[in-house]
C-alpha cells in the first residue's frame, strides 16, 4: 500500500493546475494578497539613527569651531525626545501585532479559499477573524514560553558555574553558555516550527472544519496523527525537500523577473538622467520611476508564490484527507484530480460541481463550509 504522503505529491500539482488554470486575473490577485500575509512578506522597519562618534581632528567638546559659533557637540535629552522615540516604538509595536494578527486570519482565508474554489478576503476575514486571533495567541504564547524557558535554562548554566549576577560570570562560564546557545537555538528552531508548522498546515483545517479553538483542534487532531504517524513524518521529510525546491524556483524566478521589469525602466530612466541630471526635475523624475518599480517587483514577487504556496497547502490538505476522511476539506478537487487528471466531469469550472448550475457552496451544503459534519462537540480551545 503507497503512502498518501508520496502520491498526493502529484494530485496536488494537479489540483494546483486545476485551480489556478486558465488563468484569471481576480482571483490571482486576490492570492497576491494573501501571499502577503501567508508567504513570509514582512513590513521593514528601519532602524533609528543613531548619533556619530568623534573621529579626532576636531575642536575638543566646549571649544568654538575656528571662524563660527559655538556647537552643540552633545545633543539633549529631552522629554520631547523621549516621547518622539516611545511613540514610534509603540506605533511599530502595533503595527507588528496587526500584522500578525491579519496574517494568521489569512491562514484560515487561504484554507477556506482552497475549500470554496473561491477566493472572497474581507467576508472570510470577518467569518474567521476570531479564529486568527487565537492562533495569534497560541503562536505568541508558544514562542514566549519556549525563549523563556530556554533563557531560564542558559541562565542556571551560567549560575551553577559562577554565581549571580551574570555580570560576574566568569570567561568560562560566559563562552560555556554560548556554546550551549548555539545548538539549543537550532533544536528549538526545529522542534517549535514543526510543531507550530504542524498547526498552521493540520490543525487550521480542522479549526475551519469543525468550529474549534486550536488547543480544541490539536485534541481532534492529536489522534490522527498517532495512528497515522508514518504519513505524518513522510509528509515532513517531503515538505521540506519541497520547501527547498520551492523557495529556490521562486527565488530564481524573482531574479528573472527583477531584471525584465528592470529594461523598460532603464530604458526609460538613463535618457532622463543624462539630460535633465539627477537633480530637480530630472532626480524628482526618477525617484517616481525607482518607486513605481520597487511596487511593481514587490507584486510581481508574490504574484510568483501564489502557483507554489497553493501548491504546498494542497499538498497537506490532501494528506490530512487521506489519512482521516473526517478533515477533507478539499473533496471536489481531490475526486476530479483522481478521476480524470483534473477536469471535473461535464467540464465543470472550478467553484462548480457537476450537474449543479450554482456555485458549490462548500462541504455539506452549507455556505462556507463551516458546518461540523463529523458530529463532534465543538471545543472552544
Amino acid at each position: 500500500m503507497s503512502l498518501a504522503a508520496l502520491s498526493d505529491v502529484e494530485d496536488a500539482i494537479e489540483a494546483t493546475k486545476r485551480f489556478l488554470v486558465p488563468f484569471d486575473r481576480v482571483r490571482w490577485f486576490r492570492l497576491a494578497v494573501v501571499m502577503f500575509f501567508v508567504g513570509g512578506a514582512g513590513f521593514p522597519f528601519p532602524s533609528l539613527p543613531t548619533g556619530g562618534s568623534d573621529f579626532g581632528g576636531g575642536p575638543e567638546p566646549g571649544e568654538p569651531a575656528p571662524g563660527g559659533p559655538s556647537p552643540e557637540i552633545t545633543p539633549q535629552i529631552t522629554s520631547e525626545l523621549i516621547a518622539l522615540a516611545v511613540g514610534v516604538l509603540l506605533i511599530g509595536v502595533a503595527l507588528f501585532l496587526l500584522y500578525s494578527v491579519l496574517a494568521a486570519t489569512m491562514e484560515f482565508v487561504f484554507v477556506g479559499s482552497l475549500r470554496d474554489e473561491e477566493v472572497r478576503i474581507r467576508r472570510n476575514v470577518k467569518r474567521h477573524w476570531r479564529k486568527g486571533l487565537r492562533l495569534f495567541g497560541f503562536r505568541f504564547g508558544v514562542w514566549l514560553l519556549t525563549v523563556g524557558v530556554s533563557g531560564l535554562g542558559l541562565l542556571g548554566v551560567g549560575t551553577a558555574m559562577s554565581g549571580w549576577p551574570p555580570t560576574a560570570w566568569s570567561d568560562g562560564a560566559l563562552l560555556t553558555v554560548v556554546l550551549l546557545a548555539l545548538p539549543l537555538f537550532v533544536l528549538v528552531a526545529l522542534v517549535v516550527g514543526t510543531f507550530l508548522g504542524f498547526t498552521t498546515m493540520f490543525v487550521v483545517p480542522v479549526m475551519l472544519r469543525e468550529e474549534r479553538g486550536v488547543i480544541g483542534g490539536w485534541r481532534r487532531f492529536w489522534p490522527t496523527l498517532r495512528s497515522g504517524w508514518t504519513e505524518f513524518l513522510v509528509y515532513l521529510v517531503v515538505s521540506f525537500l519541497l520547501s527547498i525546491a520551492v523557495g529556490i524556483a521562486v527565488s530564481f524566478l524573482t531574479v528573472l523577473l527583477a531584471v525584465a521589469v528592470a529594461v523598460p525602466f532603464l530604458i526609460v530612466g538613463v535618457p532622463i538622467g543624462l539630460v535633465l541630471g539627477v537633480s530637480g526635475a530630472g532626480g524628482l523624475v526618477i525617484l517616481v520611476l525607482v518607486f513605481a518599480y520597487v511596487l511593481l517587483l514587490f507584486v510581481g514577487a508574490l504574484l510568483v508564490q501564489v502557483p507554489f504556496k497553493t501548491f504546498l497547502r494542497y499538498y497537506a490538505l490532501l494528506v490530512l484527507g487521506d489519512v482521516n476522511d473526517d478533515f477533507d476539506l478539499v473533496p471536489d478537487a481531490r475526486d476530479a484530480v483522481r478521476a480524470d487528471g483534473g477536469t471535473d466531469e461535464g467540464d465543470a469550472s472550478p467553484g462548480e460541481t457537476p450537474g449543479n448550475d450554482g456555485p458549490y457552496d462548500g462541504p455539506g451544503g452549507v455556505e462556507g463550509g463551516d458546518a461540523d459534519r463529523s458530529g463532534g462537540s465543538v471545543d472552544d480551545g
